[in-house]
């Protein structure tokens, strides 16, 4: 990084005064770093890029984004849920791949006011406020109600009664504020059933995220796919050692060294076989580009099919052809980031009778046309995936060209309650119980994978703690969304300083080759 370069973002007034200490201490050892193999013409370096959601925890990704862009990444793929895919969106659909796109996207969340999405009813929004301002706001609440009741139970016996009438009157007292409380509970239910289950409708959200696409250029999901899904030379990047038959020799070069230094936990046959293949790969000899492509990626949950949905890979389970042509990426947005309750569910009926739906149900789900479902209903994509790593995992690739990065975000209360409890703290009540099998079940998939896949973890992924800040504070004020980027903006750096590129592609070649059981697993001095 330039000096003149460095001086504009230590001038910048959203960077807290340790945000510019780190940046200054680590610059230069920084900058002098290799993070991908894939350079644009102005020396910018690609990578593959997924963020975990997080409700309005996205500022924070948007400060990892902005020191990674800093240093010259770049993203030739992005993937998201909710909060994640928010900025996914935004990543896509700004300006080109090779301009900086994190200052755009910090102004825009900046400047959205989070509160105008709750657009159900005032007295939800009220609620809301209230519990988010008031920790204990149903403790206390509790409490009161609970110390009214007594007073209400106790007075029957305290007060003198000199009819039957009045006694009875008395007595029935306490009932009054119970009939209240179920008056006010019947009104919540009929509200979130009217509402199809939701507090609030979630168009606020959709209009605002509509307007910043149209800003950009980008009216439909086919213009989005044009613009930012390339492959191969079209792509028109360069591989860091040359464009010819660099890539395919320095791929052999390392296998062979990978061998070397493992020959005692080889399985010889499967190597023969393997390397044979790989000398015999024509693919890579004549392009290094092969099987290159950029690509943006929003998690979703249809809850009638009971699925993971990829959008916009698998968007023709729900929208025709013709339909992507008019419809806004947008939508995939609204689909991902739909809190089960909070926001009402983001309903798609499904034309049938259209050859693109039928052909994608029988390709992704084998269902005849007869049987397709009527209409996609969608929650929450962190319902089942909430940091899609394993889009990108690829077990047959040849020699990394480019890193997988990954952001995670967690709290205060999130890291205190992921360390390990006793048995009695489990079962210390069924609520208790219940709470801890919904966080085992709760984003299953992510987890199932990085455990079978602990170099991700060692290799690719850094963890911004969001301090105390709720994931669900619609009443994010400014300066609370600062230090969620400065957050996100130190955890970066952190990771950036850390990272060894040479060291990333040789464990990611031994993970290859032991998912082919090439190398013994059981003995390997390697991670999974």
């Amino acid at each position: 990084m330039k000096a003149e370069a460095l001086q504009k973002i230590l001038e910048d007034p959203t960077l807290s005064k340790a945000s510019r200490e780190k940046l200054s201490a680590l610059h230069d050892l920084i900058s002098a770093k290799e993070f991908s193999d894939l350079l644009d013409k102005e020396g910018n370096q690609y990578v593959e890029f997924v963020q975990e959601g997080g409700g309005v925890w996205g500022s924070a990704l948007v400060g990892y984004l902005y020191a990674l862009e800093i240093f010259g990444i770049r993203f030739l793929k992005v993937a998201g849920t909710s909060a994640g895919a928010i900025n996914t969106m935004l990543i896509a659909a700004c300006r080109t791949k090779e301009e900086t796109k994190s200052e755009t996207i910090r102004d825009i969340l900046f400047n959205w006011s989070f509160a105008d999405f709750m657009d159900g009813k005032p007295y939800i929004r009220t609620t809301i406020h209230s519990m988010l301002n008031n920790r204990n706001f149903i403790r206390n609440n509790a409490i009161i109600a609970g110390v009214i009741m007594l007073i209400l139970v106790i007075m029957p016996f305290a007060i003198p009664s000199e009819t039957t009438l009045r006694a009875k009157l008395l007595f029935l007292v306490p009932i009054i504020p119970i009939l209240i409380a179920m008056i006010c509970l019947m009104k919540l239910y009929n509200d979130l059933k009217k509402a199809n289950s939701g507090l609030n409708p979630g168009n606020t959200f959709l209009n605002q995220m509509e307007a910043v696409l149209d800003g950009f250029g980008i009216k439909t999901v086919a213009e989005l796919n044009e613009k930012f899904v390339q492959k191969g030379k079209n792509l028109n990047l360069d591989y860091r050692y040359g464009n010819e038959m660099q890539y395919y020799d320095m791929a052999v070069e390392s296998i062979g060294e990978i061998y070397t230094n493992n020959k005692e936990h080889i399985d010889e046959i499967r190597y023969r076989i393997f390397y044979e293949g790989t000398i015999n790969n024509d693919y890579y000899k004549q392009d290094p580009f092969y099987l290159l492509q950029s690509e943006y990626v929003v998690i979703t949950t249809d809850i009638n099919a009971k699925i993971k949905v990829e959008l916009p890979t698998m968007a023709n389970l729900y929208w025709s052809e013709e339909e992507l042509k008019h419809i806004s990426p947008a939508e995939f947005v609204r689909a991902s980031m739909s809190v089960p309750f909070f926001f009402e569910p983001f309903q798609k009926p499904i034309d049938r009778n259209d050859d693109s739906v039928k052909y994608a149900w029988k390709f992704w789900m084998n269902t005849k046309p007869e049987d397709i479902n009527p209409a996609g209903v969608f929650i929450d994509g962190g319902s089942i995936s909430n940091f899609p790593i394993d889009l990108f995992h690829s077990a047959d690739i040849f020699y990394p060209r480019t890193p997988l990065f990954g952001v995670q975000l967690t709290s205060d209360s999130d890291l205190l309650s992921e360390k390990g409890k006793t048995s009695e703290e489990i079962l210390k009540s069924p609520f208790s119980f219940g709470g801890n099998i919904i966080s085992t079940l709760k984003g299953f998939n992510d987890k199932t994978f990085l455990t079978k896949h602990t170099f991700y973890h060692l290799f690719s992924i850094q963890t911004v703690n969001c301090g105390t800040s709720s994931w669900l504070n619609f009443f994010m004020k400014r300066n609370e969304k600062e230090e969620l980027f400065n957050r996100g903006f130190s955890a970066a750096l952190d990771f950036l300083h850390q990272f060894d590129w040479q060291k990333y592609k040789c464990e990611r070649m031994m993970l290859s080759m032991k998912e082919k059981k090439i190398l013994k697993e059981e003995d390997t001095k390697t991670v999974g």
